[in-house]
């Protein structure tokens, strides 16, 4: 099999293009439908770009704007998501990652401010947090500001959960995570679902147990924790397939204001959306990636 990085018309020559004087068949060195562009152009352009430059334009890596009668190369701006705004494994990536398991899935809430934050305040027990319509807005700036951002917007065609974080301080976080975070998906589990038993196979297991695996940015949550409530967007199903290792690898090619889950969070999410989060069998389970448990071989 013959491949030529020109396309088909590189194979045609036209007329004229035939020395038979020579014996030989010579196809005339231009490129079909760029009739004036010949390979001569083709590796002058190559000595002003570089070889690895032009091969990373090719490949979308990079891109050319022109601009006062310049050309500048850039970075080019591609999607970290992918169409079920899920991660696009980086390229180089080392750990382990697997496709989706679409067997296991979630639905995209309609959201209900009033309601969850009612919920917020009455499992969390932590007083009152902010008001509904305070909640709200901050959640649409957030929800604003990916939606302006061409590597993230793809994240909202996954399942999109606005949460809010009471104010809190604590040197240990194994012992905030069981005592007022696991209490209050307690709380809510047990209240939604009044058929089911709740097993926390933890209990009384973290504290001085948890810690915050390197590289993951999990620590801003918690500093600003200290000085205020938070309002972030949960994306559940943004890693399915990867595992503990590849979703902390990932966090070093996303932007600065993406924080990998630890507990706090997740337990904060499994208590406002308990109907969607813990439904049935087919909820996929949830990584606390962003924390180590004993030793940096196992998280929660």
């Amino acid at each position: 099999m013959f491949f030529s990085p020109y396309g088909k018309e590189r194979l045609a020559p036209r007329a004229g293009a035939i020395d038979f004087r020579a014996n030989r068949l010579k196809v005339e060195d231009t490129m079909g439908k760029y009739d004036e562009w010949s390979r001569g152009d083709d590796e002058a352009l190559l000595n002003r770009l570089g070889i690895e430059t032009a091969r990373r334009i090719a490949k979308g890596e990079l891109q050319v704007q022109f601009a006062n009668g310049m050309a500048v190369v850039k970075p080019a701006i591609v999607s970290l998501f992918d169409k079920h705004g899920r991660r696009i494994p980086p390229e180089g990536l080392k750990s382990l990652v697997a496709d989706a398991n679409q067997d296991f899935c979630l639905k995209q809430p309609k959201l209900d401010y009033g309601r969850l934050i009612a919920r917020a305040v009455e499992f969390l027990q932590q007083g009152p947090i902010m008001s509904a319509a305070e909640f709200e807005a901050r959640s649409n700036a957030i929800l604003k500001q990916i939606k302006s951002d061409k590597q993230l917007v793809n994240l909202l065609k996954g399942v999109y959960l606005p949460i809010v974080l009471p104010q809190m301080a604590g040197n240990d976080y194994g012992q905030m995570l069981g005592e007022v975070f696991l209490t209050a998906v307690e709380r809510s589990y047990t209240t939604t679902f009044t058929d089911r038993s709740f097993n926390n196979y933890q209990r009384g297991e973290l504290t001085g147990k948890i810690t915050i695996a390197v590289g993951v940015r999990h620590e801003q949550l918690i500093a600003k924790m200290a000085v205020g409530s938070v309002v972030g967007i949960y994306f559940p199903t943004a890693l399915h397939g990867f595992s503990i290792p590849a979703a902390r690898e990932q966090m070093a090619s996303l932007p600065d204001n993406v924080i990998l889950s630890g507990g706090l969070d997740i337990a904060v999410a499994m208590a406002m959306y308990p109907e969607i989060l813990a439904h049935d069998f087919n909820t996929p389970g949830l990584d606390m990636a962003a924390l180590q448990f004993g030793s940096a071989d196992y998280s929660l």
